[in-house]
């Protein structure tokens, strides 16, 4: 049944690379919105986490746990370059990638609840 799971993961991650790295940006982005950080039309790019000096030159703005959430969002991104382009990757690095996605769902939603 694992090795089953496993072979999942690994035959749909360029699906998963591409959709939590989608998933992730969202969040940010909807983050941003709600602390009214940016202009409703603005739109997050995932190309702005290819690196932490990108992310904090594109959003040079101040909120809490600002660097954890740039980290998760580069990772996320270079979990996507992993995943979607070049020879397969194991399972672990796919399951990594979704472990990276809640991580930074839990921390953007606990830093939008009202307090």
């Amino acid at each position: 049944n694992e090795k089953i799971k496993a072979n999942l993961l690994v035959e749909r991650q360029k699906i998963i690379g591409f959709a939590a790295s989608e998933a992730s940006v969202n969040l940010f982005a909807v983050f941003l919105h709600k602390k009214n950080l940016v202009e409703p039309g603005f739109n997050v790019n995932h190309r702005y986490f290819v690196s932490l000096k990108m992310a904090e030159k594109v959003f040079n703005l101040d909120f809490p746990n600002r660097n954890k959430i740039f980290n998760l969002l580069v990772s996320q991104e270079s979990y996507r370059n992993k995943l979607c382009y070049g020879k397969e990757k194991s399972a672990e690095i796919v399951n990594s990638t979704i472990k990276n996605l809640f991580v930074l769902k839990a921390l953007i939603e606990s830093e939008l609840e009202e307090k």
